[in-house]
């Protein structure tokens, strides 16, 4: 099933993330999809032949684009309403207020959003314009977001600056009331990657997830799910993780910017440009584009590494954004060594069993060293 992240305002941001992947573009210019746009945006999503659409609100900052543009949204959802529509907002939270967190609770909103660990990792990396902390104002308005009853699950951004404090990031998470977690490594692959100073190595990455792994445990608490934690956990069982970066493609997650123009994912950047909304006019114009179909096939390319590896089938050469090429320059999963060397840390530490994902953590590990 295809999903489009909708990044309705741009990069236009009311923070500034040290490490965030848009600071090479204009995070400063307040732009938001004209509402002209936003109804040839439904027209093409309409055209899609699944029954349920899943639009991701992006930015940037999503909120920026204001309540009257998210009005619009549901007048034209129930303008097509053989769709059955899924709406997902992901935010800094800074901007949520009770009028805002009633909306999404009467409307269905799925919300996520952004908080790197601890309130000091937190701070470190995700200051405002002026260069002040956002840890406090961020979790003001998680906590308006519970009191509506939506308990929105946590993106926690992993950066070379807070890469040794995973304790402490996992700890500070869950002590503020979070229950689904997942950590991102950070990998700049919309600019330029090389050299990128906030970048992860494939060491501290695997580092970093044996030590979430084992502070986990040490919680006992099977209510706490860890994104990372759980798809590696379905290894363990020979079942494939849900998330996108295990399906070896992303040829089904597009992203369509405020000026209504077609890309992949998001952390490919925007060098590979499909077309627009303006003259694809339907989903099937997108799918039969030469520049789709040969990205389509390049991405799924594999290595002989992958080709030689029993986890191929689970693994599928890891998030298509997160590749360098190997010796003959095919294009293998950065992160190969810490993912397949988490896998057998598990599997040693279960001592080749089988995992419940559904009971105690203590129960995982009954008379396992």
């Amino acid at each position: 099933m295809s999903s489009f992240q909708v990044k309705i305002v741009g990069d236009f941001c009311n923070i500034r993330c040290t490490y965030c992947r848009n600071r090479d573009f204009d995070q400063d210019t307040n732009v938001v999809m004209s509402i002209e746009k936003l109804e040839k945006l439904f027209v093409f999503l309409n055209s899609l032949p699944q029954a349920q659409i899943r639009t991701n609100w992006h930015g940037g900052e999503p909120l920026l684009a204001g309540k009257r543009f998210f009005s619009h949204v549901l007048r034209l959802e129930s303008q097509y309403q053989q769709k059955m529509w899924r709406n997902v907002v992901q935010t800094n939270a800074m901007l949520v207020d009770d009028e805002w967190a009633k909306f999404f609770h009467d409307n269905n909103f799925l919300i996520g959003v952004s908080i790197d660990g601890s309130e000091k990792t937190h701070n470190s990396d995700r200051i405002n314009v002026a260069g002040r902390d956002t840890y406090k104002e961020a979790m003001r308005g998680v906590e308006i977001l519970r009191h509506h009853d939506i308990f929105p699950g946590v993106i926690c951004t992993v950066t070379k600056k807070t890469v040794r404090y995973a304790e402490e990031m996992l700890l500070g998470l869950v002590n503020a009331g979070f229950k689904d977690i997942a950590f991102n490594a950070f990998y700049n692959t919309a600019s330029d990657c090389n050299g990128d100073t906030y970048g992860l190595t494939d060491k501290e990455w695997l580092t970093f997830l044996i030590e979430i792994f084992e502070t986990w445990l040490t919680l006992n608490d099977p209510t706490v799910h860890v994104r990372e934690l759980d798809s590696m956990l379905a290894w363990t069982k020979s079942k494939s993780a849900n998330s996108c970066v295990y399906k070896g493609t992303c040829h089904q997650w597009f992203v369509v910017d405020y000026t209504g123009d077609i890309y992949p994912c998001e952390r490919l950047g925007r060098t590979t440009h499909f077309g627009s909304i303006d003259t694809l006019r339907t989903f099937q114009d997108l799918m039969d584009t030469p520049v789709f179909l040969n990205w389509k096939e390049s991405i799924v390319q594999l290595p002989k590494k992958c080709q030689a590896c029993s986890l191929q089938s689970l693994c599928h050469n890891g998030c298509v954004s997160h590749r360098t090429a190997d010796e003959e320059g095919v294009p293998l999963y950065t992160y190969c060594e810490s993912r397949l060397g988490f896998y057998d840390y598990i599997m040693r530490r279960l001592g080749g069993k089988e995992v419940n994902n559904h009971v105690t953590q203590k129960q995982f590990f009954v008379g396992i060293p």
